[in-house]
């Protein structure tokens, strides 16, 4: 019986020595299993939590790009996961990058997070600041279509900036840019100065942006903090440009204070965007000598169900306006909904609303024209 069972007996033996030592290369790298979550990220394959240290990335305020790649990559090959950044500064280029218009790539199914909002700075080195380019992208979007570039991607607890307040931005170039990606979450994210926009939103589905807080004093044209566009023309730096609209985009619990002439932008360049909901945003617009909106979109471009409600607005120039729709007779504005949204400060109108023939369905609208409240009064509808 004993020489029977001998050869299970190795066998077990072998295999369980064989488990342990992939146990400890694994722990070499302090990586570890982790479960999916409602986002989407870590659907498949083998997933990792990874620390960015143990790549190099320490935020030591030196250029981390390399380093951050390298990460991001290796989570790429074993099939997504986690890359945890600790405290401190990551200076980013396009000198050291991968790719010739934006700093890091981001593969499908990976999360990067940070130790909080102001403990880790992702930050673009101060020598390429008015060299376009993009500090945040993920990967394939500019060579997929579609919604089939990399996707089901998670930031969230950190701060990105482009720097200090300069005369001389880039002209193109994203702090984050989604470029046809589908499923993606952008959570407690804290933006400062952005040259272009804090989020780029372009040909992309199912992507929200929530519980973050923008802080944006670079006052030049075309710096909306969060923007919403199809993939074509004035999209992404470097996109592929198939046309592809943007769909389910959540903007939920911001709190947004900028110089922007259009803080959110709902639509651009000749976008049909489908199923909005904006709502529970807390906006400031802090410029004085000029008009802003504090919520908008282009006047080509067409809205197909949204939600504005519950959001705080305060503007401080009397030529502002609070929520301005306007769309020209070649696009429409369908099944949209504006309630509970209070505006108070310095503006000419509250809510602004010019649409096309072809437009249906609004419910909760407010037109309120031509309204200038110079110190303390509110308009709630």
């Amino acid at each position: 019986m004993m020489c029977k069972k001998l050869p299970i007996f190795f066998f077990m033996v072998v295999c369980i020595f064989t488990f342990g030592i992939s146990f400890a290369s694994a722990s070499d790298f302090s990586i570890s299993n982790v479960s999916g979550t409602k986002h989407g990220i870590l659907h498949k394959g083998r997933n990792f939590v990874v620390k960015a240290a143990k790549f190099g990335a320490t935020g030591n305020g030196t250029d981390q790009t390399r380093a951050l790649q390298s990460a991001l990559n290796y989570l790429e090959r074993v099939g997504g996961g986690k890359l945890v950044l600790g405290k401190g500064t990551f200076l980013l280029s396009l000198a050291k990058s991968i790719h010739d218009k934006a700093c890091i790539i981001i593969p499908a199914g990976v999360t990067i997070e940070g130790s909080g909002m102001g403990a880790t700075i992702l930050k673009r080195i101060s020598n390429e600041r008015k060299q376009n380019g993009i500090l945040l992208v993920n990967k394939g979007y500019d060579t997929k279509g579609g919604y089939t570039a990399a996707g089901n991607i998670t930031l969230r607890d950190f701060t990105i900036t482009d720097g200090d307040v300069t005369s001389k931005p880039r002209t193109y170039g994203d702090l984050i840019a989604l470029g046809h990606a589908n499923n993606v979450l952008v959570e407690r994210v804290q933006s400062l100065n952005h040259d272009q926009h804090f989020v780029d939103i372009c040909g992309s589905r199912n992507v929200t942006v929530r519980d973050s807080i923008s802080n944006n004093l670079q006052d030049t044209y075309g710096t909306a903090t969060i923007q919403i566009d199809r993939a074509k023309n004035l999209g992404i730096w470097g996109l592929l440009l198939d046309g592809t609209n943007p769909q389910y985009v959540a903007i939920e619990n911001n709190k947004i204070t900028s110089m922007s002439e259009m803080v959110l932008q709902l639509g651009h360049d000749q976008s049909a965007v489908e199923n909005l909901n904006v709502v529970s945003n807390v906006i400031t617009g802090t410029k004085t000598v000029k008009g802003q909106n504090a919520i908008g979109k282009d006047v080509d471009t067409s809205i197909l169900k949204a939600n504005i409600k519950n959001n705080q607005i305060k503007l401080n120039n009397a030529n502002s306006i609070g929520i301005n729709l306007v769309t020209d007779t070649a696009n429409r504005l369908d099944n949209i909904s504006i309630s509970s949204n209070v505006i108070t400060g310095k503006m000419r109108t509250a809510t602004f609303i010019d649409s096309a023939v072809s437009s249906t369905s609004f419910g909760d609208v407010l037109y309120s024209l031509l309204i200038d409240l110079s110190s303390g009064m509110k308009v709630l509808y």
